[in-house]
């Protein structure tokens, strides 16, 4: 499947996870490699390979029943800053998502009703969807989004994802001897697997024009092209075929080429069988010009968000366009030879990039869900 429509402006944004809470911290720790990610003890993780997850530091509101929905009422409210209420009732709300509810569970606390839950919550009036894509869900809804923004069936939408770390999903892939010893090291020959982490991120999306209540003011960047594939080879070996899918329907949907793209954001898992496929699917696509194109992972310093993750990704591209700059892929050193000729950026402080222009995120998720969004400069 692809995504159809039209660019968007993405007019807000907000961000809570273990760099902090607002985007300032989150740039903050994409810059320095510094998060929060302390032993865990909101469950029992003795003998687990890994037992330490991203924690989201200091308080973020609610009661603590639901975690995911108090994090991502978090992000939602940083983005909706300046909306009165008249207008927060029009807004529409897409999340995505794998927590499953309240632990332990109670009623009126599913995935489902995530976004029902957080509208309430923040005071928005307009649709409210729940999406489940795996690890590719927070990009996923931000492209669902931007479809309803661009067909005028909201005038204004939020989107992106968030997930608490619970013990079914820690458990779970610790069992699948998914969890590495040392967290997230993205394209390195010491990766070993992932780390989990809470959060969520969210971008506020508006026609281009100054058609939308927040686009009055410059835009901080535009959402140009989605794409989006199922493409389920195996439900848990990534398949390059399905992401470079997803990037070429991204780039023709934005109507762009790959030689106009100046930064990709990868999902960067630090799993081998995820990066190699990633790393496939980017040289199929961008060919020998690769080797000049800056690329990145924020997993080494954030870890996992799960269904945040894409969203936060995109949430980076974003401060990356208006930054001009390109943070580090902190604990990739030594890199893997199959990032040979890549320009894999390994700086300890962002790189600048005064002509950056356009930027690439690319999520991916268990059974082949994948998602790519173009991102441009305002």
């Amino acid at each position: 499947m692809s995504t159809q429509g039209s660019a968007v402006a993405v007019t807000g944004l907000g961000v809570c996870g273990p760099g902090g809470v607002g985007v300032a911290a989150l740039w903050e720790a994409l810059s320095t490699g510094r998060a929060h990610r302390p032993p865990i003890t909101a469950f029992d993780a003795t003998g687990a390979t890994l037992g330490a997850s991203g924690e989201v530091p200091g308080p973020t509101g609610g009661d603590g029943t639901w975690r995911a929905l108090d994090l991502a009422g978090t992000a939602v409210s940083e983005a909706l800053d300046g909306l009165d209420g008249a207008v927060r009732e029009r807004v529409a709300l897409v999340l995505g998502t794998t927590d499953p509810g309240a632990v332990p569970p109670q009623p009126g606390y599913c995935a489902g009703e995530l976004a029902p839950a957080c509208a309430e919550r923040t005071g928005l009036g307009g649709e409210a969807l729940t999406i489940a894509n795996a690890s590719a869900s927070g990009a996923a809804a931000i492209a669902v989004a931007r479809d309803l923004v661009a067909a005028g069936e909201a005038a204004t939408a939020v989107a992106g994802g968030a997930d608490a770390v619970t013990d079914m999903a820690f458990l779970g892939l610790n069992s699948l001897r998914t969890l590495g010893p040392e967290g997230c090291r993205p394209f390195s020959t010491r990766r070993r697997g992932i780390g989990l982490s809470e959060g969520a991120a969210v971008l506020r999306l508006e026609p281009l024009g100054g058609t939308g209540p927040g686009t009055a003011g410059r835009p901080l960047a535009v959402l140009a092209g989605c794409g989006m594939t199922n493409a389920t080879g195996h439900l848990a070996a990534p398949g390059a075929d399905g992401i470079e899918l997803a990037v070429r329907r991204a780039l023709a949907d934005a109507g762009l080429a790959p030689e106009d793209i100046d930064f990709v954001n990868t999902h960067g898992p630090g799993t081998r069988r995820g990066d190699t496929a990633e790393i496939e699917a980017l040289r199929a696509v961008f060919g020998p010009r690769l080797s000049s194109v800056p690329v990145n992972s924020v997993k080494g310093v954030l870890w996992h968000l799960q269904g945040g993750a894409g969203a936060v990704e995109a949430l980076t591209c974003v401060l990356s366009l208006t930054h001009r700059a390109v943070t580090p892929t902190w604990g990739a050193e030594p890199v893997d030879p199959v990032c040979d000729g890549l320009d894999l950026v390994l700086e300890d402080a962002p790189r600048p990039m005064p002509d950056l222009r356009t930027a690439l995120s690319v999520s991916c998720g268990l059974g082949g869900m994948n998602t790519a969004l173009v991102l441009r400069r305002a």
